[in-house]
């Protein structure tokens, strides 16, 4: 027997497992495109040959004899994800496990970053989505965030309203591996313009037997300055039973993580007044209205429960069942401070102070005065949960003829409480900065590493006798969503020509999504709750003191590392309760309020979809002038049918029910080609059409409509407010070639070119609806302009085994994307700052991955670097009055390294972000910085053990 070969994880332990050296890209029998990977040991493979960690067939295709025992690390995820890319029939990337619960970030979205092409969302301290815009993707695929998720090659949902799985979500512990498709084939679920990202589970049959294995980790996150941990397991074992093989597989994990997210804000800038004494102040000075802090801090829970069975009951008939359950819990706290200027329009610097100023003339220090604060809490607590139930099988019915079928349940919720409370310095209504008794002079300066801001008496913002309550609100939302497909293939072997295989199948699903939400609000007055925010000028506000057990002291220890408001604020609280919603509940009733604890029909949305789908497509291969051809060809058509059921709400109170039906075919046509150059050198070929549906919050059917005698002196028609059932898909049509050189197992060199031309980009706007036989202009959401994405990518990853002694353990992995983008802005008038065509949102046109690898003997080490240039964040936020907010170049630093103690278990640290990168977004130039923000470094250590 060939002595025990070790090779080491990057990050994580050396485990000795069976098959799962090379896991397959999707499940059996999924909908997707053909595996590259080598089928399951079949039942009749005798015990020899399902030694080691790779079947029979997969350690053949490595040359590898029976009798070698191999072990996962590094090394081997690379050539395992390196194989896929190879053989795959259609333009893909993937990212392998190094072992068993141990991809190579911590977090399922940040594990996507390494893949060449796509860039990530970071918010409260991981690679995540937006609390607040939960319905766009933390990731973008080339540019586009109309992305599809599978779950082990199968189209899920979410109940946030979204078209998209909430990837943060997904324990990583329980992925063999996640694979972006880039150009998919006719045979893939439609639903995407970018690409399709497929989360891939484990399978007992992956395994030649018994494997158990178990994960311990602990997480040190420096700027919450909290712990957290999580703990796997797995059971996998097959056995030879009367009627077959069988295999069984449990996999669990649980982790608890926190973090804190410290911003400090300037707001937007403005001229200086006429009148103001700068001293040698240019004459187009700018200075900002006024500052902000965020403090953000809270923590997450991830639950997951993966199970699989598989049943070889014949040589030719195979039955998986599959479960995934995953449940997301994220608490947030959010604390914020601003300057609350109450309407007035002009900048306030202070006579006579010290002010720099950059070549632009916008100040980068000085002073303002007339600085009132207010102080708010919004925080929210979600809980999320996806349930995946699958059965699939397969029959081969001849030697040529194979049948496929699966059945999918997906049913998912999402339910989020939050609230708000804010304290201001104000005391009274009706007042202005100038009239307001406790302004503030703050002094501020943007240069160096970190900008500052202070005010000149810090007692007054610490005491919270200065304070007055002035706000409260609640809001609940209780989302469903829930999935039926039925799918089935059948794929008939060609001999003798060009056609090397006729594959045809069709797909139904349906698909419920109910959308439930409140919002409660308002204003409080010593005469009680006030709804309209209405009242005349001078009325006092509620002081604090009547309730001082509803403040607490701030901001965090070391906020933005000491040096902004050391002397201290007040920020809100609550009255305690069992959870966030009962401590609202009995705040609000404090002030007499009530919250809203009832859906109302404004709060209902209810949505249905089918689909039914059928593709035909061909491989094909021949040979043109001594040049191997191969690829596929074929079409899908898809017939898309939906229901939106809503209410009108007209202006006089009364109420009407509204339904929108709608139907629309699609016809997808794909092709494929893959020239075999040399025998490590390849190219290809992409063509396709693809389509992406509107997500369901954008497609509800509510309508509001404003009183009908109250119209516009443009268009003549009253107004109102709506979703918009009436969306269109967005519609890509794609370009893709790659050039591939293969020089090792783990050595490759990739460059590949995209276009894409997209129509129906979603946005603000206008339409005009008639209801009670008048046509009024509703505010919607409206399929926009078209725009071109286009751009080149690049990636090499080689091991230096040629390299003396420890050396030779050194390796590299690099890649680079360039994406170019020109759409219309919705927001550009005529004759105004803002631009009339803008790059997409999220969309670095630079970005790139550097990793420094090392594995040999007991030690792995991996270094890596992930940059991303600057993108545009929104084309209107932060109240820039259309002008585009842009995010700073970013970059994080992230390492591990791993001991393998012996051949059962492995230690390993790992830190993230490491050079403390500050975040920051600016508006329309980097001379008016919005944004600075700085995220946790996080300290991990994991114990692994495998037998």
């Amino acid at each position: 027997m060939v002595p025990f070969r070790t090779r080491m994880l990057i990050g994580g332990s050396l485990v000795v497992i069976a098959g799962i050296a090379m896991p397959a890209a999707t499940p059996a029998f999924a909908q997707t495109a053909p595996s590259p990977v080598p089928p399951p040991v079949p039942a009749q493979t005798s015990p020899d040959q399902q030694r080691g960690t790779l079947n029979a067939d997969q350690a053949a295709a490595q040359g590898v004899s029976n009798d070698d025992i191999v072990v996962t690390g590094v090394r081997e995820s690379l050539r395992s994800a390196q194989a896929i890319k190879r053989k795959s029939d259609q333009i893909v990337d993937s990212v392998n496990a190094q072992d068993i619960g141990k991809l190579p970030d911590a977090n399922t979205v940040e594990a996507l970053q390494r893949i060449t092409g796509v860039q990530i969302q970071r918010r409260y301290g991981e690679g995540a989505t937006d609390f607040d815009h939960r319905t766009q993707p933390a990731i973008t695929v080339r540019g586009l965030t109309q992305v599809s998720n599978f779950i082990d090659g199968r189209a899920a949902i979410s109940a946030s309203g979204g078209r998209t799985l909430d990837l943060e979500a997904v324990p990583p512990e329980l992925l063999s591996g996640i694979d972006v498709f880039k150009n998919p084939p006719s045979s893939t679920i439609e639903g995407d313009v970018a690409g399709v990202v497929n989360i891939r589970t484990r399978l007992p049959f992956d395994s030649p037997g018994q494997l158990v294995s178990a994960t311990l980790k602990g997480n040190y996150y420096d700027r919450a300055d909290k712990f957290g941990g999580s703990g796997s397991a797995l059971y996998s074992n097959r056995f030879q039973t009367g009627v077959g093989e069988m295999g069984i597989l449990l996999n669990a994990s649980y982790a608890k993580s926190a973090y804190r997210q410290d911003a400090l804000l300037i707001g937007q800038f403005g001229p200086a007044p006429k009148t103001s004494n700068i001293p040698g102040a240019p004459a187009n000075a700018q200075v900002p209205f006024g500052e902000q802090i965020y403090d953000d801090g809270g923590n997450r829970n991830r639950l997951g429960i993966a199970g699989a069975f598989q049943w070889q009951a014949a040589p030719n008939f195979l039955l998986t069942a599959q479960a995934l359950y995953s449940r997301y819990k994220f608490a947030r706290q959010g604390k914020y401070y601003y300057f609350n200027n109450n309407g007035n329009a002009a900048t306030t610097p202070t006579d006579g102070a010290a002010f720099t100023f950059d070549s632009a003339g916008y100040a980068t220090s000085g002073s303002l005065s007339n600085q009132v604060f207010e102080s708010a809490r919004y925080d929210q607590d979600l809980t999320n949960t996806t349930g995946n139930y699958t059965l699939n099988a397969k029959w081969d019915v001849t030697d040529r003829l194979h049948m496929k079928f699966d059945a999918q349940y997906l049913k998912s919720s999402y339910d989020a409480d939050r609230n708000g409370f804010v304290v201001s310095l104000y005391d009274q209504t009706g007042q202005t900065p100038y009239s307001a008794k406790n302004q503030s002079i703050v002094d501020f300066d943007l240069r160096g590493s970190r900008p500052v801001w202070n005010v000149r008496n810090p007692g007054l913002l610490a005491d919270p006798n200065n304070y007055a309550f002035t706000y409260i609100a609640d809001s609940i939302t209780r989302n469903d969503a829930d999935q039926l497909a039925l799918q089935y293939d059948l794929e008939y072997d060609v001999e003798g020509s060009v056609l090397q295989k006729l594959r045809i199948g069709a797909r139904y699903a349906d698909s419920t999504v109910d959308l439930r939400g409140t919002w409660n609000a308002y204003c409080l007055l010593p005469t009680g709750p006030n709804p309209s925010c209405s009242s005349a000028a001078g009325i006092p506000f509620v002081p604090v003191s009547a309730h001082p057990e509803l403040t607490m002291g701030g901001p965090s220890k070391n906020f933005f590392d000491g040096k902004t408001l050391p002397g201290g604020i007040v920020y809100p609280s609550f009255a305690a309760g069992s959870g966030l919603f009962d401590s609202i509940t009995k705040t609000e009733a404090l002030f007499g309020g009530t919250s809203k604890t009832a859906f109302t029909p404004g709060d209902l949305n209810h949505q249905t979809e089918r689909t039914v789908a059928g593709y035909v497509m061909a491989d094909y291969e021949t040979a043109i002038a001594g040049l191997k051809i191969d690829g596929t060809a074929g079409v899908r058509v898809v017939q898309t049918k939906t229901g939106s059921q809503g209410t009108v709400f007209n202006s006089d109170g009364t109420l009407a029910p509204l339904e929108v039906n709608r139907q629309y075919t699609k016809a997808l046509p794909s092709f494929n080609l893959r020239a075999h150059l040399t025998e490590k050198l390849q190219a290809r070929f992409a063509f396709s059409k693809s389509f992406a549906r509107p997500n369901f919050d954008q497609l509800s059917t509510n309508v509001t409509l404003n009183a009908a005698t109250v119209v516009s002196p443009i268009t003549g028609r009253p107004s109102g407010g709506s979703g918009n059932p009436y969306l269109k898909p967005i519609t890509s049509t794609n370009f893709d070639g790659t050039l591939e050189w293969y020089f090792a197992p783990t050595g490759s060199f990739t460059f590949g070119a995209f276009y894409k031309k997209v129509d129906g980009f979603l946005a603000g706007g206008t339409v005009v609806q008639t209801f009670n036989g008048t046509a009024y202009d509703i505010g919607t959401t409206v399929n926009t302009g078209k725009g071109n994405i286009k751009g080149f990518e690049t990636a090499y990853q080689q091991f230096f085994d040629f390299l003396p002694g420890a050396l030779k353990g050194l390796g590299i992995q690099a890649n680079y994307t360039f994406v170019d983008s020109s759409v219309s802005n919705p927001f550009a008038t005529t004759g105004s700052a803002i631009p009339t065509q803008v790059p997409l949102e999220k969309l670095s046109k630079h970005s790139y991955n550097l990793v420094g690898l090392y594995e040999k003997g007991p030690i792995t080490a991996r270094l890596a670097w992930s940059w991303r240039g600057k993108y545009l964040d929104t084309t209107s936020g932060s109240g820039a009055n259309g002008i585009p907010q842009y995010q700073k170049p970013y970059a994080s630093l992230d390492s591990s390294i791993s001991y393998n103690i012996n051949e059962h278990f492995a230690f390993s640290v790992d830190a993230v972000n490491l050079t403390n990168r500050m975040n920051v977004t600016y508006i329309g130039t980097t001379s008016q910085p919005l944004q600075y923000t700085l995220n946790d470094r996080r300290f991990g250590f994991s114990l692994r053990a495998t037998y």
